[in-house]
């Protein structure tokens, strides 16, 4: 892990999500990449452009000074390394074009969490970057503190979904910190069929198996959780194994599926009390 993408409104839950990335950064020996997004207004001083363009000079000139402060205070008492930037336009274009610009291998973004009285805030964008880059997102919720993450959870719809490289960041993280990963798949107890019980436990025993050679990792579990209400049955794991980060994969979706149909990745990443890592396929 080379450089961290840090998207920042300048609020305490963008301020949370920075000093997680700078935590990570110090043990990865990463840059971090911090950048705002100044979506301009176009029309409410549509009647008088010179005013129109003092005022969008003078909000990217204050974005500028706020980012070269964080950057002073972190490469004072850090020694991490921090680039920064302005964008012209909304934050989902602008996080996506500098992810790519910058080439990130990771982008870390703050969410208001299990904090949140409406999901209308900064952590919609969060929301909204999901499914739209391929690069790994860290949700830092607000409430969250920062801790050297031992247990860390993959939760997967089925074992061929974390094939391929697309986990490749969760065993990352694993091995950095010498954490357990449990990789979990959660089933609807009415469809609990002794015969497909029995094929989903082979399943997840070999995929676990697999993992563990390909990765030459061991700390790598695997458990099938039965419920109704997926939000409330990862809780209940999370708080009984004292896992200290989430991963879950999305998919991208076509534009009417992701309107009607909001994945549960996003909305974990409105509730989650813990970070949460996303995966995109």
């Amino acid at each position: 892990m080379k450089k961290i993408l840090v998207p920042t409104d300048f609020s305490p839950n963008a301020d949370k999500a920075l000093d997680y990335a700078v935590r990570l950064a110090c043990y990865t020996n990463a840059k971090i990449i911090l950048v705002h997004a100044c979506d301009l207004p176009g029309h409410s001083f549509s009647d008088n452009v010179a005013l129109k363009e003092s005022f969008n000079r003078k909000l990217i000139l204050e974005s500028k000074e706020q980012l070269q402060m964080r950057k002073k205070s972190i490469e004072t008492s850090e020694r991490v390394s921090v680039q920064t930037a302005v964008y012209e336009g909304s934050v989902i274009d602008s996080v996506a074009e500098a992810a790519v610009k910058s080439k990130a291998d990771l982008i870390v973004m703050g969410t208001l969490g299990s904090a949140a009285a409406s999901e209308k805030i900064f952590g919609s964008k969060t929301a909204g970057l999901i499914g739209k880059t391929d690069i790994p997102v860290l949700v830092i919720p607000l409430l969250s503190e920062w801790e050297v993450p031992r247990n860390i959870l993959l939760a997967l719809n089925k074992p061929e979904e974390g094939t391929g490289d697309v986990i490749r960041p969760v065993v990352f993280l694993s091995k950095l910190f010498n954490a357990q990963l449990h990789f979990v798949h959660i089933a609807n107890p009415g469809r609990a069929h002794p015969a497909r019980t029995s094929t989903m436990d082979q399943l997840g025993n070999e995929y676990a198996s697999r993992l563990q050679q390909a990765y030459d990792w061991n700390l790598i579990s695997f458990s099938k959780l039965y419920g109704h209400g997926f939000e409330k049955i990862m809780e209940k794991y999370i708080q009984e194994n004292q896992i200290h980060i989430v991963a879950m994969i999305t998919h991208k979706r076509p534009l009417l599926k992701s309107i009607f149909h909001r994945s549960m990745t996003k909305k974990m990443s409105y509730h989650t009390a813990i970070p949460l890592l996303v995966l995109t396929i």
